[in-house]
């Protein structure tokens, strides 16, 4: 996970997505450490889908990891 953004490969029921979560310093800030986002660990993201369809990729403004909820974006609907 490195700048500009930290780039995670997920496998999404069989099928192969990018989520790019955020900065060092903002993933620090929301409490997100490396290992939590090892291969093997299961996440929820939410955030914006990228605007060329043909993409899978999502920029992630919310992550969730074994229940607990990490902002990366605090205070963005």
């Amino acid at each position: 996970l490195g700048n500009p953004h930290g780039i995670l490969e997920i496998d999404a029921d069989g099928e192969a997505w990018i989520v790019e979560v955020g900065q060092p310093w903002r993933n620090a800030r929301a409490g997100l450490t490396d290992e939590m986002l090892a291969p093997g660990v299961e996440i929820t993201a939410s955030g914006g889908r990228s605007a060329d369809r043909s993409e899978n990729r999502m920029k992630a403004e919310r992550v969730w990891i074994e229940g607990a909820l990490y902002e990366l974006y605090p205070g963005r609907d």
